[in-house]
């Protein structure tokens, strides 16, 4: 539902590209709504930019107003985006991107979930045998 131009644009985002940029999340819901059966992931993707600190969008929820579903989107989503290359930035590794999903608990991201995120990805990687850039297991 985003033009391709705004989601692949290398530089900065004008005020008017924002303003669809932040209309994702009630796009996404209303298209899911529609589907019976995808009805209860609706305010999970509804407020998944919702911030821990009440600082997102689009209702401006804090902390445990914010729906489960939606705090642990929101960290699967940004680490996610963090790993990804992208038009406007490279992909981080797993590390830089766990040390930044770890910044963000408080804050951006509710810290109980944060700790789960980490310990689970930790306790996957090990297992999986993933290793990052310098040959570590993540």
């Amino acid at each position: 539902g985003i033009n391709d131009e705004i989601l692949n644009k290398s530089g900065k985002l004008t005020a008017k590209e924002w303003e669809i940029i932040r209309g994702h999340p009630q796009l996404g819901a209303t298209i899911v709504s529609h589907v019976r059966q995808l009805a209860p992931c609706v305010a999970g993707i509804l407020h998944h930019h919702e911030r821990y600190d009440g600082s997102g969008y689009p209702k401006g929820l804090k902390g445990e107003e914010i729906p489960l579903e939606a705090r642990i989107l929101a960290i699967a989503d940004a680490f996610t985006a963090m790993t990804s290359d992208r038009s406007y930035c490279k992909a981080l590794s797993c590390a830089e991107a766990l040390e930044e999903i770890k910044r963000g608990a408080g804050t951006q991201f509710d810290p109980y979930l944060v700790e789960v995120f980490l310990s689970t990805i930790k306790t996957t990687l090990a297992t999986t045998g993933v290793k990052d850039e310098g040959g570590e297991t993540t």
